[in-house]
């Protein structure tokens, strides 16, 4: 018996540019996320870090889990699992290309944000949901750059990204007005939630929120001071392309947390999603 061939190592951003070339169909998995290709298109992300798309509609109250169980063991096995939710009155097309899309793009970030490793690419398999839409790779990596690259922005210190959320002491109620942050209702749960206990991964599956949302969250607050930034702690990977992409005099010292950047990005992010979102809903009522 010959002995196995060595996996092939190479950034998943090049991997899936170079399948989308070939209009190649079948699931490229990475350590960290797994994305399904249809004819190039990425159609689908799947990743232990964001939270999926039934988790999602479960939790956001759309549909109740025992109908998404139902739904996922009658269709999962012929792909027609969207189709008939969409059918069945379940969901708007709309809604669920929304909510599609949320999760793709969040999946996809952490699938992408693995550099220098192995990827496997198993031609023909076809994710259980069936045909939504569709993301040009290349679109799909620029977005994952950008989100790194707001991150920097606000916080340039990944370690508060896997490291379990510690409130810090402070003076005032939420002290997030103290600190010139807004004290809005989600950052009152995230931070009522941060008792070093729960990562941002986990805090997002409890809410029932995007894990990047989460994460941004979590750098801002860390940022004002409100959340303890970790001297040293392990990271997820991140994309080799924002690896370089450093903000401008910000420099990280082992053993302590880098000063605040001058201008804290003021941009919210996935503000146009969150209207699709909410113009879907309102549709719906």
């Amino acid at each position: 018996m010959s002995a196995a061939a060595p996996r092939r190592r190479q950034p998943p951003g090049p991997a899936v540019e170079q399948l989308a070339d070939l209009q190649a169909t079948g699931a490229l998995h990475t350590e960290t996320g797994t994305l399904y290709l249809d004819h190039g298109a990425v159609v689908h992300a799947d990743s232990p870090h964001s939270l999926d798309l039934g988790s999602l509609l479960t939790r956001c109250g759309r549909v109740t889990p025992d109908y998404w169980q139902h739904t996922l063991d009658q269709f999962a096995e012929h792909c027609l699992v969207g189709r008939m939710l969409v059918a069945q009155g379940a969901l708007t097309r709309g809604e669920l290309e929304v909510c599609h899309l949320a999760t793709l793009y969040d999946a996809g970030y952490f699938a992408l944000g693995a550099f220098s490793l192995a990827t496997r690419f198993e031609p023909g398999v076809r994710h259980w949901l069936g045909p939504v839409s569709g993301v040009d790779p290349r679109l799909l990596r620029r977005e994952a750059v950008r989100r790194r690259d707001l991150l920097e922005r606000i916080w340039p210190w990944p370690q508060v990204d896997t490291a379990p959320v510690r409130h810090t002491v402070t003076t005032d109620q939420d002290g997030t007005a103290a600190r010139g942050l807004s004290p809005s209702p989600r950052r009152r749960e995230l931070l009522g939630l941060a008792d070093g206990r729960r990562t941002p991964v986990e805090l997002a599956r409890l809410l029932g929120r995007s894990t990047y949302a989460t994460i941004v969250e979590v750098r801002r607050l860390a940022a004002a001071g409100l959340i303890a930034t970790p001297p040293d702690a392990p990271t997820h990977p991140i994309p080799a392309d924002a690896m370089a992409r450093r903000v401008p005099g910000a420099t990280l010292r082992r053993g302590r947390a880098p000063d605040p950047p001058p201008h804290p990005a003021p941009t919210e992010p996935d503000i146009a999603l969150l209207i699709r979102v909410r113009t879907a809903l309102e549709a719906r009522l």
